[in-house]
Parts: C-alpha cells; sequence; structure tokens
C-alpha cells in the first residue's frame, strides 16, 4: 500500500486537473466495483450501464462509473489509482471492468511475465512485438515508461516496463474489457447495449457450474493421449456437480474423434444446457484451430472430400501468387502424387462442392463462424495464442460474447501463451461462486485477459462466502487455515496461495501438506508455491516427488522445475522418469530438453544407472539408443556455447545468447558473467547477456548472479543501457523467491 500511496502523491496534480465524471454507488457494499467507460459510449448506452451497475450492486459490488473523453493510459490509471486508495478502508476496490474505446497499453521489455512470448523487439515492428495487457491497470505497483503513441490507432500507447520496477505480477484488483470488434460490423454502441442486455438477463438466470465440455485440439501438449486422459482427474476435483449428476454433464472432446471435428464444437456450442467450454488449442486473433488435415477419415466419401480440400486449397494459395502463379504445375504435382485426372480438377457449382468447400474449412472456427453461432455457454476459456487480442478490429473472444448467444465471459490470450502452461489452475473456484475476474487475477499473465464481465459468477456448490473474503480478509491467516480442512480441491489450493501470499506458511508445511493429500490438484499447488521460496532443499524434495506423481500434469511441471533447477540430486530421478515414463509424451520431452543443461558426464551416468534399474532384456541396447537422443541435446549446448563465445558476427553471437533464455545452461553462468563484465565486448551482446541471466530463475547460481549484477549495476560509469538490464536481471531473481522459512 506504501508504494500505492507514493503513485498517489506523484499523480497528484494531474488527478486534480482531470475533468471525470464519478457516479458514486447507490448502495454500501463489502466490496467496490469500477465501470470504466468513454463518455461517447456512455451517452449512448447510459439505460444499459445503469442497469448493469444495478446488477453489480445486487450482487455484492459498491459499483462506481467513471466516465471521460479518456485520451491516454495514464489518465485511466491515474483514476483507478485515486479510487483504490479513496475505497480502501471502507470498502476496497476489487474489479473493474473497461466499456467501450478505453485506451490500451501494449507493453515492452517484460516479456519475462509472459507464459511464452518472446519476439525480438529490435527488430520486429512495435505494434507486433509488443503485449496489449490491462495488467498496466491492474498492478498499480508496477512502473511504466511511455515510448510513443501509435500513429494510427488512437488507443494504443507504447510503453516499457521500467528497469528499476517490481518485476512480479501482482494484480490489486481484477479487470475485464467489453470491446466491440468493429470488423463485426454494425453500429458498436448499440452492440455494447445488447451485451448489456444480455449481462443483465443472465445475471437473473445464473445456476451452478454443473455442465461442462472440455476439447483438445490438434497438435496441442504433443497430442498426448495421457495428459488429455489426467484432464479428467482436475475435472472430477474441481468441478464435482459435473461427476454426480447425469452423464451428459461432461464431455470431454478430442480431435480425433470425428473427421470434421468443427461441427461436433458447434453441437456442444449450442447446447442449451452448457454452462462452460474449455478450449485446449492452437489459436490466432481470427481463428481456433480445432481440426487437423491429417486425421484420416474411414469412409471413401470422408477421404474423397479430404483429398478435393487439399487440392483446392493448394491451388487457391498459388492463385494469390499473381505473375508468380504456376497453378498448372500445381496441377501436375498433384496429378502425379494422387494419379488425379483432368476431370478431378473440373469446378462444377454443385451441392457436394458446396459441401466439400465447407468440410475443407473444417480445421478451423472463424470469425464469420461465430458471427451467427449462437453460443450457450456462459463462460468459454480459449487456451490457445492470439484468441483474446482485442486491440485488433476482429478477434474470437469478442465475436463470442457479442454474438447472439448466452455467453458472457471469455478468457483469451492477446499474445502466444505456453502449452505447459497449468490450464486448470484455481478454475474450481469458478464451482464455489468465486467470480471469473477473481479467478483470472491469480493467475495473472501479462497476455491473459477476461474479454466480457469479469464479474460475472456461478451459484456455488455450497453457500460460502469466498467472493467478499478474497477481498477483505486477505490477510487473516487464521481463516484461511480453516479452509484447509475443506473437502473441495481447489478451497484447499486457494486457503494455501492466501496463507503463502501473506507470509503465513512455511515452504516446509507446504511439502508436508503436498505429501499428505489426496488431491491431485492441490498436490499441484504445493509445488508451484514452494517454488517461491528460497528453501532449494526442500523445493528439490517437492521436485522429486512431482516427478513420481501419479498425476500426469504435476510430473511435467516437476520436469520444467527440475531443467530450471538443476540441482544434481535431481538428476537421478529426472533419468528415471525419462526412461520409465515415455508414454507421457509431454513429460518426456521436456525431461529431454531438461537433461541437455546438466553436465554431460552426470547425465551419462544417472541414465545407465536408471536404465540398468529398469526391467529392459537389453539394457546396454536401450541405453544405447536413449543416449544418442540426449547426446544430440548436449551437442546443442556445445554449439550454443561456441556461438556465443566465438561466433563470427555479432549478429549471431546475439541469437546464441537469446536462445539461451529457453534453455538455461547452468554451467555457464560464470563465463556469462565474464562476458558481462569484458568491456571489450560488444555493448549490444553485453546487455543482451544480462537479460538472458535473469531467465536463471531457480538456478542454484541464483545469488551468485545477484551479487554481480548489483555491483556491475553500482558503477555509475557504466553504460545506461547495460546498468537498466543488470538492475532489472537482479529485481527478477530477487522476487523470485519469498522468505525462506522452514
Amino acid at each position: 500500500m506504501k508504494r500505492y500511496l507514493l503513485a498517489i502523491v506523484l499523480l497528484l496534480p494531474f488527478i486534480l486537473q482531470a475533468k471525470v465524471a464519478v457516479e458514486k454507488p447507490r448502495s454500501k457494499q463489502p466490496t467496490a466495483f469500477a465501470i470504466v467507460v468513454d463518455q461517447a459510449t456512455y451517452d449512448k448506452t447510459a439505460p444499459q450501464i445503469h442497469a448493469y451497475r444495478d446488477v453489480l450492486e445486487a450482487d455484492g459490488l459498491s459499483t462506481y462509473i467513471l466516465r471521460d473523453n479518456w485520451q491516454t493510459p495514464e489518465q485511466v490509471r491515474e483514476q483507478l489509482i485515486a479510487l483504490m486508495r479513496k475505497t480502501a478502508k471502507r470498502s476496497p476496490l476489487e474489479g473493474v471492468v473497461f466499456v467501450g474505446d478505453i485506451p490500451i497499453a501494449m507493453v515492452r521489455n517484460a516479456q519475462h511475465l509472459t507464459t511464452a512470448f518472446k519476439m525480438d523487439e529490435d527488430n520486429f515492428p512495435m505494434i507486433q512485438s509488443s503485449v496489449p495487457s490491462d495488467r498496466y491497470y491492474d498492478c498499480p505497483d508496477l512502473q511504466f515508461e511511455l515510448i510513443a503513441r501509435d500513429t494510427t490507432d488512437r488507443l494504443l500507447s507504447y510503453f516499457n516496463l521500467a528497469c528499476d520496477s517490481p518485476q512480479r505480477l501482482d494484480p490489486a484488483f481484477y479487470s475485464g474489457r467489453i470491446r466491440y470488434p468493429e470488423q463485426l460490423g454494425g453500429d458498436k454502441y448499440e452492440g455494447i447495449a445488447r451485451y448489456l442486455e444480455k449481462v443483465v438477463a443472465e445475471r437473473g438466470k445464473v445456476d451452478q457450474l454443473d455442465n461442462l465440455v472440455t476439447y483438445a485440439g490438434d497438435g496441442y501438449n504433443s497430442d498426448c493421449l495421457v495428459c488429455w486422459m489426467d484432464e479428467r482427474v482436475a475435472i472430477d476435483e474441481n468441478f464435482p456437480l459435473t461427476d454426480t449428476r447425469k452423464a451428459g454433464n461432461l464431455r470431454q472432446l478430442n480431435f480425433r474423434m470425428d473427421d470434421y471435428m468443427k461441427y461436433r464444437v458447434f453441437d456442444e456450442l449450442v447446447r442449451p444446457e452448457v454452462d462452460a467450454m474449455f478450449f485446449n488449442e492452437h489459436g490466432s486473433p481470427d481463428k481456433q484451430h480445432v481440426g487437423s488435415y491429417t486425421t484420416e477419415p474411414d469412409s471413401f466419401d470422408g477421404q474423397y472430400s479430404q483429398l478435393k480440400a487439399e487440392v483446392m486449397i493448394a491451388l487457391y494459395m498459388e492463385r494469390r501468387k499473381g505473375d508468380k502463379a504456376d497453378v498448372e504445375g500445381t496441377k501436375q504435382y498433384f496429378k502425379e502424387k494422387y494419379h488425379l485426372t483432368d476431370a478431378f480438377f473440373e469446378t462444377k457449382k454443385t451441392e457436394a462442392d458446396d459441401d466439400t468447400k465447407a468440410k475443407g474449412d473444417q480445421t478451423i472456427v472463424s470469425l464469420e463462424d461465430l458471427e451467427t453461432l449462437a453460443a450457450q455457454p456462459r463462460f468459454v476459456m480459449l487456451n490457445a495464442c492470439y484468441n483474446g487480442s482485442f486491440h485488433k478490429p476482429g478477434y474470437i473472444t469478442g465475436y463470442y460474447i457479442f454474438g447472439p448467444g448466452r455467453t458472457v465471459a471469455t478468457q483469451g490470450n492477446t499474445v502466444n501463451v505456453l502449452q505447459d502452461r497449468w490450464t486448470y489452475e484455481l478454475v474450481g473456484l469458478l464451482s464455489h461462486g468465486v467470480r471469473v475476474g477473481q479467478y483470472n487475477r491469480l493467475i495473472a499473465s501479462l497476455e491473459g485477459h477476461i474479454i466480457g464481465d469479469p464479474a460475472f459468477r456461478f451459484q456455488p456448490v455450497e453457500p460460502n462466502t469466498l467472493a467478499t473474503d478474497m477481498t477483505t480478509r486477505k490477510g487473516d491467516a487464521a481463516y484461511w487455515r480453516s479452509l484447509l480442512a475443506s473437502p473441495w480441491a481447489d478451497v484447499q489450493s486457494l486457503a494455501l496461495r492466501m496463507l503463502t501470499d501473506a507470509g503465513a506458511i512455511s515452504a516446509g508445511e507446504l511439502l508436508e501438506f503436498m505429501k499428505q493429500s489426496p488431491l491431485a490438484t492441490t498436490r499441484m499447488e504445493c509445488l508451484k508455491l514452494i517454488g517461491r521460496f528460497g528453501d532449494e532443499e526442500i523445493f528439490a524434495q517437492a521436485i522429486i516427488r512431482g516427478l513420481k506423481d501419479r498425476y500426469e500434469l504435476l510430473r511435467r511441471n516437476a520436469a520444467t522445475y527440475a531443467w530450471q533447477s538443476s540441482r544434481l540430486e535431481l538428476l537421478p530421478a529426472l533419468a528415471d522418469t525419462y526412461v520409465n515414463d515415455s508414454e507421457s509424451k509431454r513429460v518426456a520431452y521436456i525431461v529431454m530438453k531438461g537433461l541437455e543443461l546438466f553436465p554431460e558426464k552426470e547425465v551419462e551416468q544417472a541414465l545407465r544407472t536408471a536404465v540398468e534399474a529398469s526391467p529392459y532384456a537389453d539394457s546396454e541396447a536401450k541405453f544405447t539408443e536413449l543416449w544418442e537422443e540426449v547426446a544430440g541435446e548436449q551437442a546443442m549446448k556445445e554449439r550454443q556455447r561456441n556461438q556465443l563465445f566465438n561466433g563470427k558476427t555479432l549478429k549471431s553471437r546475439i541469437s546464441a545468447i537469446r536462445s539461451m533464455r529457453n534453455n538455461t545452461y547452468h554451467e555457464l553462468v560464470p563465463e556469462l558473467l565474464k562476458l558481462v563484465a569484458d568491456a571489450s565486448q560488444p555493448l549490444e551482446l553485453r546487455a543482451n547477456t544480462a537479460e538472458c541471466l535473469g531467465w536463471f530463475a531457480h538456478t542454484p547460481r541464483r545469488a551468485e548472479i545477484i551479487d554481480a549484477c548489483r555491483q556491475a549495476a553500482a558503477d555509475k560509469n557504466l553504460e545506461k543501457e547495460l546498468r537498466d538490464e543488470l538492475t532489472q536481471t537482479a529485481i527478477r531473481l530477487e522476487s523470485t523467491v519469498s522468505v525462506p522459512t522452514r
């Protein structure tokens, strides 16, 4: 709170000058909420805005309306900080929603706050290499530096995360966006008015979350069936009502189930009883990638349609090349490949051709599809890249909420997202009356956003006050400890999270809880929380335990933590997992990549020991097979090292150090620190190396890196570019851990 008060003092002159209209709440509730709307949208939708305000207040939120002709993100941020300070004691601000044309912060120099985004900010246009993020608003402790205003879109402003800012996301409140996608056509104000009317209507119909559909798309999580199978473990723990009523209350779809899964997806989306639908797939701003052309249809007609689609799309793409197109050459290629005749390429307008064209698009759900689709789930999770790109004129999550159906809230990402993120972390809280925005705040990333009403919630499995307590009893350790006895997995997980945030539980206690818990998702929460402490010994014990857990996602995340740590005592368990858990494709992939980061001789010995302890008839042959795979990864380490230190061009050397952000070679830390300190090396290379060291979040050499960065940054004669990177890296690594306690 002291940081927020300081921010208020600095911003006070600007706040006093602002002419923002503030409509105060009509009732006093335990917590507060704010509707931030531009004046033009307010003028066109005032009755709907007020009706929305009224249902929020009826649901326990004192609701403010802030309206203005907002010009910059700074203006909005100033007002929210002021409101947060004003409401802190009597009715703390728990959430906000941005309605209409609210300025958008395009954030740079903060890729470590995303799950996967690592686009080169120096060599790609700012519009592509920046992250549209409302963390600019809901994380008021972060400090930003304005770079520029966009010259073509007045809503966009570009900011760097300041190097001396906190380097960790800790939203003070949750947020959501209600922005009409202009590509949808029609009057945007009428569209927003209709959406708000839908929200008000659905608020009167809300029931429990007892009907859920999930979908696994092609190519996601390595198409691992063990991963998909274990999804049921999380669902049963997180959504108890789907397991206690009729069978149709839970449907788990997989892209393999039909030649044209797109239409199965549509069937589920329009089923009236579906409360929520979770997509795990690849995506882009205007597409959900739900299917695969590699799926082999069973029937002749299906195979013919698929082949026709493949060929016609290839010809279409060739024609788009204009003067350089070789359509006849492309036809000849397919004739020879599939033994086709000229008749195959005739384009007669028939019903069959229309069917082929439709099925040719079976791999995607497009904006055009969603424009008329009456989607019924009130909440849709889109665990996919770019589906939440609300700065675009057309974006998937926007089409869901502004479509003709009942969807009022979606969760999507503005840039790409990590496949191995814990997709269902704490999502079970939706079964217990927690608001979708509160859930999203707990799993904050720079790219993850709620599009729609962030205050929406389902009726709880049993009466509780969790939604309010998360704000008003945040530091009440006794209360959260009492919830550790809850029968519900994510209520226990929330309690552990709140205790950790409050500094009221130790790493040792979390490890004991992990050992004793029969709940897979709660054990996973324990592992993640232990990683926030500085006790590397306990963390290593938790990782080893996680690698042997029966829950695939826990094994997968333990493997990730293992390579991030690379402590030698982890190597036997990691090698054993590689030898004996090959059917878990994603786990095996992460382990193989992780073994690259350990010293080669130790890896070879650990792998040999693991093979000899396993029931293989020919252990030497098995070892040779596995070692060839691992040795290839080890060779990559040496190639990267040579390129970094002996590369012929600066570009190749920078490319090598940038790749080490994904491959943290702990053995090389002393050499990397020497490179940073070597004034004879190019400044750009030294700065990139300093930035790379910030990705060594769990390395045993963390203290060594922090000390070296702090000492070097203390030199006032050091170039500002390098000093800033050193400062940011030190803060990043310092914020990785909490106070180490047993």
